[in-house]
């Protein structure tokens, strides 16, 4: 038997017809159960949050926005600071969009994996990528590329590069080591080797005496043992014409890779130096750079005050003077279940500027371990790290890089407080609450005071030129700097046009 094939709605619509039909009214129409969503906002209403003072310049979605269509991806997007860029990253593959924050254009877009936030010789934001053929690239703030790998096994190394021993391991990471630049142009080789067995240097050591024997001890002989002495390691870091090695045995040296003195020992420093009032009995300590931050000098001698004369011929209406600054390297020194301490150096001469015992014991390296240490963010305005804690009574501490002072920590209690970036001598965190919904607070960084909890909009991201995200009411609108924000981030003239990835014919 077959059952009837007039669909249901079908029978009920022809009753619904009989029936207006014998009445003489129409029949309202049922309704739906589904509201028609009300269209995206394109203005953008309330204050904007403290540290931003510019003005709305476009928004990012909606018909009118003129946007790329990576934003209308239906698992979200992440967005990032880059320089004076957005990195807008798909939330359902491996698609990224460099947006040029002031003027909207784009910058580079691609397929690739995203690996990191990088840095070039000069401290400049990168990004580390790798494209679907799983070859390595890094990209600049404007979405030009540069470094690809010379030849396969190259690693970038914070804007140089560096090839090490076939079969390079941890456990054995000696050899013949080369550092280039990133035009894949050798800068300095060199072979790292292990120290000599107990017994070979006994054996060395008659060697040594019947060599004196038969020809006798001269000046040039100590002279070229004075020159072996220098030790050398794996490199770690690198900026302006300096790479840092790390010899394996708990020290770290400076090495420069300026063309014209490449190989030249500049510095060392050690967990044995009495600056660092490290116990001798501890374990052999691992350090751990956690990068090179500029800072305000304070020992710079200050500028004799310019005449009249000199301010209208050296200073262009509007310009301001900068404060002297130096960069310093800062390093964790771990040991196991005992606190860790930070030490800062001058990079110029490896000095040490202060040291500072953290409030907990953080995780102990293993030897030429690849993984980087988590750094946390960085105010410019005020030289304050927030530097994430393992263990001990802060999940969080603020650092002041100028003195070694610790400014506030984020005690276990409010660890329901997340920072997310610094901007203008504020730091912008989420409070997760049980009582209260989820929302932005903006802190002071140099004493972590509430500045203001109720902000007219979410900030998602802030350029280093001031430029930010607000998302508001379902809409992101992209806000400018205030004025006499340095905006002049480009070095070179015109944009770059927009790739897939990096090809043979790019020159970085």
């Amino acid at each position: 038997m077959r059952s009837s094939r007039v669909p249901q709605a079908l029978t009920c619509g022809l009753v619904a017809l009989l029936v207006a039909a014998c009445t003489g009214e129409p029949e309202p129409p049922e309704p739906s159960g589904e509201a028609s969503p009300s269209p995206l906002p394109t203005d953008f209403e309330g204050d904007p949050p403290p540290g931003l003072e510019g003005e709305v310049l476009r928004h990012l979605h909606g018909d009118e926005a003129d946007a790329h269509d990576i934003l209308d991806d239906p698992l979200g997007v992440r967005i990032s600071p880059v320089g004076g860029a957005f990195l807008i990253s798909s939330g359902g593959e491996d698609r990224h969009l460099l947006h040029d924050a002031a003027t909207g254009d784009t910058l580079w877009e691609g397929e690739a994996r995203f690996r990191g936030f990088d840095t070039d010789l000069e401290g400049e934001s990168a990004l580390s990528l790798v494209d679907p053929d799983d070859r390595p690239f890094v990209l600049d703030s404007r979405g030009r590329t540069l470094w690809e790998p010379a030849e396969p096994g190259d690693l970038y190394l914070d804007g140089a590069a560096v090839r090490r021993p076939d079969g390079w391991t941890a456990e054995d990471p000696y050899g013949d080591y080369t550092v280039l630049d990133t035009d894949g142009e050798e800068l300095w080789t060199y072979a790292f080797e292990p120290e000599p067995e107990p017994g070979d240097e006994e054996t060395d050591e008659a060697d040594s005496d019947d060599t004196d024997v038969e020809s006798g001890t001269d000046e040039d002989e100590d002279a070229e043992e004075e020159e072996q002495i220098d030790p050398l390691g794996v490199p770690v870091t690198a900026w302006d014409d300096t790479v840092l090695l790390d010899d394996g045995s708990s020290a770290l040296h400076a090495y420069s890779i300026d063309p014209d003195e490449a190989g030249e020992a500049l510095w060392s420093v050690s967990s044995s130096d009495e600056d660092l009032e490290l116990p001798a009995s501890a374990p052999v300590n691992v350090p751990q750079v956690l990068g090179v931050y500029e800072v305000p000098d304070p020992d710079a001698e200050p500028t004799d005050a310019p005449s009249d004369e000199d301010e209208d011929e050296d200073t262009e209406e509007g310009e301001e003077e900068t404060e002297p600054t130096r960069d310093v390297l800062l390093v964790r020194w771990a040991q196991p279940e005992a606190p860790s301490l930070l030490s800062a150096h001058d990079v110029d001469d490896g000095d040490t500027l202060w040291t500072l015992r953290e409030p907990g014991a953080n995780p102990v390296a293993a030897p030429f371990e690849e993984a980087r240490v988590p750094v946390g963010l960085y105010d410019t305005d005020t030289a304050t790290l927030l530097l994430p804690q393992a263990s001990g009574g802060a999940t969080m501490v603020a650092v002041d890089l100028v003195t070694g002072r610790t400014r506030w920590g984020l005690e276990e209690e409010a660890g329901a407080i997340s920072p997310a970036f610094a901007h203008a001598g504020l730091v912008y965190g989420d409070s997760r609450s049980r009582e209260d919904e989820d929302r932005q607070l903006v802190l002071d960084a140099e004493t972590m005071d509430v500045v203001s909890d109720d902000l007219s909009a979410y900030v998602e991201a802030v350029t280093e030129t001031g430029h930010a995200i607000l998302v508001q009411d379902r809409q992101r609108f992209v806000y400018g700097p205030g004025p006499g924000e340095d905006t002049d981030d480009v070095e070179g003239d015109g944009e770059p046009e927009a790739s897939d990835g990096p090809s043979e014919d790019d020159e970085g």
